[in-house]
């Protein structure tokens, strides 16, 4: 008996070394506040990007949607898109928001 819990022990950690990383692509998206100008909600944009690419590790974890996977290693941000949205609140009062996508990916540890 105390051998097979042994056994079992020892396949059980050997299996866990063994889990292999992935590399997984994605993309996020983040909105800006709101403008009154295109150009204001482009220039938004634009830094809302910049930052994001400036972002370390620790950051980009917290910002972009990895919580899900184990062991999250290596986030590289890859191209960014910036559009701009344009929408009316009321009769007359017309707004800008930039939408900037983000293109990334990063290592995990697969999950058995």
């Amino acid at each position: 008996m105390k051998n097979t819990i042994i056994l079992a022990s020892g396949l059980l950690l050997a299996s866990s070394a063994f889990a292999s990383t992935t590399t997984v692509s994605d993309n996020a998206t983040f909105k800006t506040d709101t403008y009154s100008s295109k150009a204001e909600a482009y220039n938004a944009g634009f830094d809302l990007s910049d930052s994001v690419k400036a972002m370390d590790q620790s950051q980009l974890r917290f910002n972009l949607p990895v919580q899900s996977y184990t062991l999250v290693k290596n986030i590289n941000v890859g191209q960014s898109e910036v559009t701009v949205e344009e929408f009316a609140n009321s009769n007359g009062d017309i707004q800008y928001r930039a939408i900037v996508d983000v293109d990334y990916q990063f290592n995990a540890k697969e999950s058995n």
